[in-house]
C-alpha cells in the first residue's frame, strides 16, 4: 500500500462476529513509535461489567464501551455519555459505528459489522477521547498497553471458539476463518508473574460474550499469538485521553519528487522579480517550499 491507500475487507459473518477490516494507511503517519521500555505485568482499572452482546455483531460496539469506561478515559461521576456502561450503550456505539462506516446498512435493523478504525473515531467524535493512534507492530503495542488500554481486531478462527476456564485462546489457522472481531485489551501478564503457568507474555481483556465465557468473561493471547493475528490484518487503536492533546503526526521522509522540484525552484525563489504574476508565483513557490520543510 502506498501512503494513501485505504485497504477494506468484509469478512465472513458468524452472528457473534462483527469486524470487518478497515485499514487506512494514513493512520501510519501518527502510528506509536516503538521506544525501549522494560515490558511488565498491568492491568486497567474499569468500572464496568463485562457484557454480553447476544447474537449481535456488535463486537466494535462493546469492545469500545468496555475501553470507554477503564481508567484513563473514565472517572466515576465525572463524565455523562450517551454510551451507557450496558448492552444498551454498547448497541448505541454499535449504530453509530454502522452509521459512519462505510458499509452499506445500519444498525438496527442491519446487523453488518463495522471496524475499529470507525470505532476510535466515534470515542473522539463523543469526547471520550481527543485523539487515537494505531499500534504497527507488537514492541510499541505492549509499550502503549502499559499506559492504557486499547481495542483490538483480530481475525478468529474455528480453534479461537474453545477456550478452557483460564481464559487462554488457542489460535490454529487450520481450523478455518470464521469472522472477525474486535477486543478490548487491558492486561498484560508477564511470563514470570504469579499464577501464569504458559511461561510466555500474555495479553488480555474483557470479551463480550457474558461473564460465563473464558475466566470469567475474560480472554488472554499469547502475546506472539497476538501478533500472528495482527499480521493478518489485524488492528490496535489506542486513544489518546480527553484531558491530553491530541496526536500530532510524525513527519515521513520527504518524497524525492518534492526534493527535486525545490531544487529546479530554490533559484528562481530567490531571484527578484517584479512582474507581478511572476512575483505571486514566486512567493507560492516559496510558501509550498516553507510547508514542506525546506526553508523557513
Amino acid at each position: 500500500m502506498n501512503f494513501f491507500d485505504i485497504y477494506r475487507e468484509r469478512l465472513p459473518m458468524h452472528p457473534l462476529l462483527g469486524r470487518h477490516v478497515y485499514l487506512d494507511s494514513r493512520s501510519k503517519a501518527y502510528a506509536l513509535q516503538p521506544h525501549s521500555v522494560p515490558v511488565t505485568s498491568v492491568r486497567h482499572a474499569q468500572h464496568i461489567a463485562v457484557l454480553d452482546q447476544g447474537q449481535i455483531g456488535s463486537c466494535t460496539g462493546n469492545a469500545s464501551t468496555s475501553c470507554a469506561y477503564h481508567e484513563p478515559f473514565y472517572a466515576p461521576g465525572s463524565i455523562n455519555w450517551r454510551y451507557t456502561p450496558d448492552e444498551t450503550g454498547a448497541q448505541a456505539w454499535y449504530h453509530d459505528n454502522t452509521a459512519n462506516d462505510d458499509y452499506p446498512g445500519t444498525w438496527e435493523p442491519d446487523d453488518t459489522g463495522s471496524d475499529g478504525l470507525t470505532s476510535s473515531k466515534m470515542a473522539v467524535a463523543a469526547g471520550i477521547a481527543s485523539g487515537y493512534q494505531a499500534a504497527l507492530d507488537l514492541d510499541s503495542s505492549l509499550q502503549a498497553l502499559m499506559d492504557r488500554p486499547g481495542v483490538t481486531g483480530i481475525p478468529w478462527f474455528g480453534s479461537m471458539f474453545t477456550v478452557g476456564s483460564d481464559g487462554l485462546i488457542e489460535v490454529d489457522v487450520k481450523s478455518g476463518l470464521a469472522g472477525g472481531h474486535e477486543l478490548v485489551t487491558d492486561e498484560i501478564v508477564a511470563a514470570d508473574a504469579p499464577g501464569n503457568g504458559t511461561g510466555v507474555l500474555l495479553v488480555g481483556g474483557d470479551n463480550s460474550w457474558g461473564a460465563s465465557w473464558g475466566a470469567q468473561g475474560r480472554w488472554y493471547l499469547r502475546a506472539t499469538d497476538w501478533w500472528t493475528l495482527r499480521q493478518q490484518q489485524g488492528d490496535v487503536y489506542f486513544w489518546t485521553a480527553k484531558s491530553q492533546p491530541a496526536p500530532e503526526p510524525t513527519p515521513g521522509p520527504a518524497d524525492p519528487a518534492d526534493v527535486q522540484l525545490w531544487a529546479d525552484s530554490a533559484e528562481f525563489v530567490a531571484d527578484h522579480h517584479v512582474v507581478p504574476h511572476i512575483v505571486q508565483a514566486a512567493k507560492a513557490l516559496k510558501a509550498w517550499g516553507s510547508a514542506k520543510g525546506f526553508t523557513s
